[in-house]
């Protein structure tokens, strides 16, 4: 039905599923990290919203989002694929291009540092020498299957 349910601690409801829908677009993937959900649409795009205090929505700031969001500075990219971590966010796009946002203490964003990011950025070592089939994101670490 396109239906999205969410349940546990959102702002939409607290103990029992509490669904919501997208107008002119239907959701297909979706992922939740600690305090965080992405959902993908069926016309690519991604919408964030929850917890943001690691900036793990990707929207440029660190404000708690209450509703589904689209992330516009992805708008030109096709995205394909979802991974939440505890406080980070990972996207695998049509093209093959990795993304990712968020907490970084541990290097969890594969940027070479640890500093966070309130916005994704490209993970320039997954270019076109690697094909990513999968990405998974955990509590302080990430993966990508090729």
């Amino acid at each position: 039905s396109g239906a999205v349910f969410t349940f546990g601690k959102t702002r939409f409801a607290e103990n029992i599923p509490s669904k919501f829908w997208f107008k002119n677009d239907i959701p297909i993937s979706l992922s939740c990290g600690d305090e965080h959900t992405a959902i993908i649409t069926g016309n690519n795009k991604l919408f964030m919203f929850g917890s943001n205090n690691w900036g793990q929505l990707g929207l440029g700031s660190k404000a708690t989002v209450n509703k589904p969001t689209c992330i516009k500075a992805l708008k030109p990219e096709k995205v394909k694929f979802v991974a939440c971590g505890r406080n980070h966010t990972l996207i695998l796009t049509g093209g093959g291009k990795v993304y990712a946002t968020g907490g970084n203490n541990e290097g969890q964003l594969g940027l070479g540092d640890t500093d966070e990011r309130s916005a994704f950025h490209l993970i320039s070592f997954f270019t076109s020498q690697h094909k990513i089939k999968q990405l998974s994101a955990g509590s302080n670490t990430s993966a990508a299957l090729t």
